[in-house]
């Protein structure tokens, strides 16, 4: 790199030598000739005039070296215009494909960070854009890019950029954190592991999700820090036997575990929501909370999540002596159209969005 700058140097003290030698024949001669150009700074105001093509006419050599001088400066005013052009298209060019490229960063706050690109993490992204939480997605495939944007070039709430996995500042520029989960998708789940490892000395309170191809790793990832291991092979065997003897039940559970659409009856899934100050079922029983909701919003109360000794404890079916109290999560089942209502009701969006300590 410094090479590169001194040998740029030394063509710009070149080319400035040069046009200051210039100028002093071009008066030199001009003198003799009783022109116009008769000292240094009237002839440097030339000089600059007719470099940049500008040509105000009010100084032009008469003498034939004048003349011949003048030419040398024409010429050199095209190669000049020809490098600022140039020069200003590459840097265009440069900002756009860094643009494209996701470079700039983003400024998505309590958003979901998806490390690795591929068919599952699109599956897994179409389902969390439904929930209208923002995604940002780091891949290390330059071809990942064009495709995500051509997905979701209309939804503002979908952000990708090209990077190294292991690069941090790239990673601050996705504001990791500032997000809400980080869920790790390579396909290999050693590489996970190791990546993992090396990701929290740099971010220690992530909250992180990774999906395992061999469930046998599910507690050494667990031991690793991470918050949430799903096996898919745990979940495919469930629902396949689920499929075999209880099918309505397994096409049921497979519809709730998909995002509803916002504005559809028909449908359905299971959602959480943080109770906050302004929820109207504070401080009620979850018997009650039952009723209302079904009566008010068509919704169902499936169950409540309880922060109790540092660890979250899901109460299914919860009974009419467990009370509703500020940061627990409820956990409904609703459609589309009754999604809205509950969010303005309990003034949150769905998802377990938890506010924590900087890394």
């Amino acid at each position: 790199m410094k090479k590169i700058f001194s040998k740029k140097r030394k063509i710009y003290v070149g080319i400035t030598l040069m046009f200051i030698l210039l100028i002093k024949l071009l008066v030199y001669f001009e003198k003799q000739a009783g022109g116009s150009i008769v000292s240094f700074d009237i002839g440097i105001w030339w000089g600059l005039v007719t470099l940049t093509t500008v040509g105000y006419g009010d100084y032009s050599p008469v003498s034939p070296i004048g003349r011949i001088i003048a030419i040398i400066f024409l010429l050199a005013s095209l190669g000049l215009l020809g490098v600022l052009i140039g020069n200003v298209t590459n840097k265009v060019t440069e900002y756009m494909e860094k643009k494209k490229l996701g470079q700039y960063g983003t400024n998505f706050k309590n958003h979901i960070l998806l490390i690795g690109w591929n068919d599952f993490a699109r599956q897994v992204t179409d389902q969390i854009i439904n929930t209208t939480h923002p995604v940002a997605i780091v891949t290390n495939n330059k071809n990942d890019i064009d495709l995500i944007k051509d997905l979701y070039e209309e939804n503002d709430n979908v952000f990708c950029m090209f990077a190294d996995y292991h690069n941090v500042e790239a990673l601050n520029k996705v504001n990791i954190k500032e997000c809400a989960t980080v869920f790790v998708n390579f396909s290999d789940d050693t590489e996970v592991l190791v990546y993992l490892l090396n990701l929290k000395q740099h971010f220690k309170n992530l909250q992180v999700v990774v999906s395992l191809n061999n469930s046998n790793l599910k507690n050494t990832f667990l031991e690793a820090g991470v918050t949430y291991v799903v096996s898919k092979s745990e979940i495919a065997s469930k629902l396949v036997a689920s499929f075999i003897f209880e099918p309505d039940v397994a096409s049921l559970t497979e519809d709730m575990m998909s995002s509803a659409t916002l504005g559809d009856e028909d449908d359905f899934d299971m959602q959480q929501y943080e109770v906050i100050d302004e929820n109207p079922f504070l401080n009620k029983n979850c018997f009650d909370a039952f009723m209302d909701l079904k009566i008010k919003y068509d919704s169902i109360l499936l169950g409540i999540s309880k922060l109790e000794n540092n660890q979250w404890n899901v109460i299914k079916n919860p009974s009419k002596e467990v009370f509703i109290k500020k940061g627990d999560f409820l956990i409904l089942m609703t459609n589309g159209i009754n999604k809205e209502k509950l969010e303005d009701a309990f003034s949150v969006s769905e998802g377990k969005v938890l506010k924590k300590d900087k890394c």
